[in-house]
C-alpha cells in the first residue's frame, strides 16, 4: 500500500493515478497543484459534479415522462389532449430543479426565475384545462403574494440583529396577512366584492400567539438565538 502525497489516501500498488483527486500519486506537482488538490477543493468539486449529475439523470426522467405521456395521448386520443397538461407539470418540476441546483447561491436570480417559471406554468397549466380567465384575477396575485410574503420573511431574517422567537412572530403576523390578502382575491374573483371571514378568525388567533412569542424572546429571554432556544 501507498500514500498520494496530493490528498493522502491509501492506494493500491496496481493505481497509477489517485481515485480521489486524479493527479498521479507520485507527483506533488506545483504549489498551486497542491492547493487545487486540498480536500477541501475536492470535496467542492465532487459536490459540483454531483450536482451535475443530478441534472442529468432527473432530466432523463422528465423528459422519459414527458415522451410516455404524449405517446400514450396520442394513441388514444389521436390528438395531444391531457398530456399537455402533465407535460407543462413535468417540464416545471425539472425547471424548478434546475434552478435550485446551479442558482441556490444567487438569490436575486432565484427568486426571480422560480416567480417566472412558475407564473408560466400556471398560464399554461390553464390554457391546456380550458381557459385562463382565472390567471389574472387569481393566479397572478396569489403568486405575487407568496413570493412578497417569502421574501419578507427571509429579508427581515437577515437584517434582524436578534434571529429569535421573534423572527417566528414576524412570519405568523405576515402569513396571516396573506390570508387576508387570499381571501379578498378569491371573494372577488367569486363573488364581486369582499366579505372577510375565515382569515379574519385566523389572523386574531395568530395575534396572541405572535404577541407571546415577542414577549417571551425581548423580555424573558433576552434575544435568543433559534438554534440556542431549540438546542440545535
Amino acid at each position: 500500500m501507498s500514500l498520494c502525497i496530493n490528498c493522502g489516501v491509501e492506494l493500491d500498488e496496481e493505481f497509477t493515478v489517485c481515485p480521489l483527486c486524479g493527479k498521479n500519486p507520485g507527483d506533488s506537482g506545483t504549489e498551486e497543484h497542491a492547493v487545487d488538490n486540498y480536500p477541501s477543493a475536492i470535496i467542492h468539486l465532487h459536490k459540483k459534479e454531483n450536482r451535475k449529475h443530478l441534472w442529468e439523470l432527473s432530466g432523463i426522467i422528465a423528459f422519459s415522462g414527458i415522451a410516455v405521456c404524449t405517446i400514450v395521448d396520442l394513441i388514444i386520443s389521436k390528438r395531444p389532449g391531457w398530456s399537455l397538461f402533465t407535460d407543462v407539470l413535468i417540464s416545471g418540476a425539472w425547471i424548478t430543479l434546475t434552478i435550485f441546483l446551479f442558482l441556490y447561491k444567487r438569490a436575486f436570480a432565484l427568486t426571480s426565475l422560480l416567480l417566472i417559471m412558475i407564473l408560466t406554468v400556471l398560464f399554461l397549466a390553464g390554457l391546456f384545462t380550458g381557459g385562463t380567465a382565472w390567471f389574472l384575477p387569481v393566479g397572478l396575485p396569489v403568486t405575487l403574494a407568496t413570493f412578497i410574503a417569502s421574501a419578507s420573511v427571509v429579508a427581515i431574517y437577515k437584517v434582524a440583529s436578534l434571529k429569535g422567537l421573534n423572527i417566528i412572530a414576524l412570519a405568523l403576523i405576515i402569513v396571516a396577512g396573506f390570508c387576508v390578502i387570499l381571501e379578498m382575491v378569491l371573494d372577488i374573483f367569486l363573488r364581486g366584492n369582499v366579505d372577510l371571514r375565515w382569515s379574519l378568525i385566523e389572523a386574531i388567533s395568530i395575534l396572541p400567539v405572535a404577541l407571546v412569542l415577542f414577549h417571551y424572546h425581548y423580555r424573558l429571554k433576552r434575544g435568543n438565538r433559534l438554534d440556542s432556544f431549540f438546542h440545535i
